[in-house]
């Protein structure tokens, strides 16, 4: 009997055990489905941040230094066209002690507006469509003036820009801010060549000569710097497209102690700095500031 008892007791204890592994055994399995949801949920809702767009905050300032005229233009294109087509900010600033600048660069800005809205992704078509836009220019002044030219074209959260002669655009991310474009003056030749020669590049900075320009709108088979595949813009990054007059009075180390919590105070920041600065051969000065903002529906 005692035997036929423990028998009956270990089968029972058994029996009980195989419940409790079965029960386990499907928590284990209603756990790890749920993780997996919870992760896929993440992920989708981590995607769907991703593809949230980058909202523009636009400003701009237009500012005479101690120049005897205006020679700066610009052109941001309409925001009511940002959704579909994105927006595209543009400088042009007319060369000083040549004739026609201010004319030139209003040429150039009302050739660029005449374009958009342009295909984000054939960058090569709008440079070669500034060419042309050069090409009017010499043909019509026969390099007696000419303009520098930025443009910069956002759409979503990708960057393209454009650039002839030595005008900016800056990059400010995490309070660092970076020119993206060359500069297509005498200094940045004699930069190149230098390196390439393995010498320091000290006299380059030194060349009375080094702000000439090699290259402009309006010069004969201008060359146009853009671009090559679209830059990814991230939430908070600041774009300011702007004349050397800027950048002249302002250096890119002290810019982003300039910004502001909006696109116009920072603009409104960037003017009074230079104005404060009284710079008795201060160019004219002028720049679009855009800030991308991401905004969680």
């Amino acid at each position: 009997m005692g035997l036929s008892a423990l028998s009956s007791q270990s089968k029972i204890a058994l029996f009980i055990l195989l419940i409790l592994i079965v029960a386990v055994i499907v928590s284990l399995v209603w756990i790890s489905r749920l993780l997996i949801e919870l992760i896929r949920t993440a992920r989708i809702n981590d995607a769907k941040k991703e593809d949230d767009p980058l909202f523009a905050d636009v400003a701009y300032f237009y500012e005479r230094g101690n120049r005897e005229r205006q020679e700066d233009s610009l052109y941001i294109s309409h925001l009511d066209d940002y959704v579909d087509y994105g927006i595209m900010a543009c400088v042009s600033d007319g060369m000083g002690g040549l004739k026609y600048g201010s004319e030139i660069s209003k040429f150039i800005i009302d050739e660029i507006e005449k374009l958009f809205p342009v295909n984000f992704y054939d960058t090569e078509a709008m440079a070669d469509a500034i060419k042309k836009i050069s090409h009017k220019v010499f043909e019509k002044y026969s390099r007696k003036g000419g303009a520098t030219l930025v443009i910069v074209h956002v759409f979503k959260d990708m960057l393209n820009f454009y650039s002839v002669g030595d005008s900016n655009i800056l990059l400010i991310r995490n309070r660092v801010a970076t020119c993206l474009n060359p500069k297509q003056n005498y200094s940045c030749v004699l930069i190149k060549n230098l390196v390439l020669e393995g010498k320091t590049t000290e006299d380059a900075y030194l060349n009375k000569k080094g702000r000439a320009l090699v290259d402009f709108m309006g010069n004969n088979n201008t060359r146009v710097n853009f671009s090559q595949t679209p830059m990814r813009l991230l939430d908070g990054d600041i774009l300011l497209v702007c004349s050397d007059g800027v950048t002249d009075a302002i250096s890119l180390n002290s810019l982003p102690n300039l910004l502001g919590a909006t696109a116009k105070k920072t603009a409104e920041n960037v003017k009074l700095a230079i104005r404060m600065k009284n710079f008795a051969k201060q160019d004219n000065y002028s720049g679009i500031v855009i800030k991308l903002i991401k905004y969680n529906f």
